[in-house]
């Protein structure tokens, strides 16, 4: 239950950074679907199911959660938005935005049907991406520039700022693991049913 509560003060703690980076993922996705409507004419064959989803689904639903849920939280929420926050911060951001667009560029074409089905997963996802931005934005800014990070202590050493970081990671790193397993679940049974 401490570990809960201390997850919840690490999300209250970042909480302009989520509303920041919430409002930049999914405007972006709007936006590029959007233009890609205005720019790109829809695929012709997207009225069946095969053509949206078909195709994917690994056999057993068991492993299709697993693999879809590793690939999205250690290639897509850890290497591309987390550790180029680390390296520069503001990157998360940018890998955020490419995201963002991609996800664009995959929903515009889709018809309403396929696109509710694919909804849940995006908003699932998408979220757990916004968090793993805002954890690679923290542990960035605490080397960087460890005032700007934790403003409360202006005395804090690079070290101790990262250290302080990495904890906060922890906390936020629960709600990308919860975000992307349920979403790596919902987007199996879209597979499936779709």
């Amino acid at each position: 239950m401490a570990f809960l509560k201390s997850c919840a003060n690490a999300v209250v703690r970042r909480r302009s950074f989520l509303l920041v980076f919430n409002l930049i993922y999914f405007s972006t996705i709007f936006v590029a679907a959007l233009v890609a409507s205005f720019l790109f004419p829809p695929p012709p064959n997207l009225s069946g199911s095969q053509g949206v989803f078909g195709g994917f689904l690994y056999g057993d639903p068991v492993v299709t959660v697993v693999l879809v849920f590793l690939n999205n939280l250690v290639l897509s929420a850890f290497i591309v938005v987390t550790l180029t926050g680390l390296v520069f911060f503001p990157l998360s951001v940018v890998a955020l935005s490419v995201r963002a667009v991609i996800w664009g560029l995959l929903v515009y074409p889709l018809p309403g049907w396929a696109f509710l089905a694919a909804l849940p997963t995006l908003v699932l996802e998408g979220e757990a991406y916004v968090f793993a931005g805002v954890a690679g934005t923290a542990l960035g800014l605490s080397w960087f520039k460890p005032r700007w990070a934790y403003r409360e202590e202006s005395g804090l050493s690079r070290w101790d700022s990262l250290k302080r970081a990495f904890g906060e990671f922890k906390r936020m790193y629960f709600f990308v693991v919860l975000l992307l397993f349920v979403g790596a679940m919902v987007e199996t049974l879209a597979i499936a049913y779709f």
